[in-house]
């Protein structure tokens, strides 16, 4: 069992981590050196739902080849991120944003609600469920 000194250093070194790269995302939109640079090599993103980029991806690799390349090739402009909430739980936390600015090929609107659950280890991304609008997503790929 941890002690609660163990889990408030965890949390506050997870909340700092998620606070730092995300003011650099609302900086630079999802720049792929700042965002990726974040990303564990064991990563383990699951995009819920079912838009072209849902599913479970294993490893980094994985994740660039099957969602952010996907993404990549249909944004003109990467959203910023604009937070509204984290709230961090050891390792664990949820983070709430809006992804503002998106806009893609196609002329879609790509301004969409996020809500994230991530696993920080070492500062590190290694785990993400994402939620998000589908539909605007789906829409992007048209």
């Amino acid at each position: 069992m941890t002690s609660p000194t163990t889990t408030d250093t965890t949390t506050d070194r997870t909340r700092r981590f998620l606070t730092d790269w995300f003011d650099q995302l609302e900086a630079t939109g999802f720049d792929g050196t700042v965002f990726l640079g974040a990303l564990s090599d064991d990563l383990v993103w699951t995009a819920t739902g079912t838009s072209p980029v849902s599913g479970t991806f294993r490893g980094k690799q994985a994740y660039i080849d099957g969602v952010w390349r996907a993404l990549d090739s249909h944004l003109v402009t990467w959203p910023k991120a604009e937070v509204q909430r984290i709230l961090a739980d050891g390792e664990w936390a949820v983070v709430e944003f809006h992804g503002v600015g998106g806009v893609g090929r196609n002329g879609t609107d790509y301004t969409l609600q996020y809500c994230w659950v991530v696993r920080v280890v070492e500062d590190r991304i290694v785990e993400v469920v994402g939620y998000y609008d589908q539909v605007k997503v789906t829409e992007l790929f048209a």
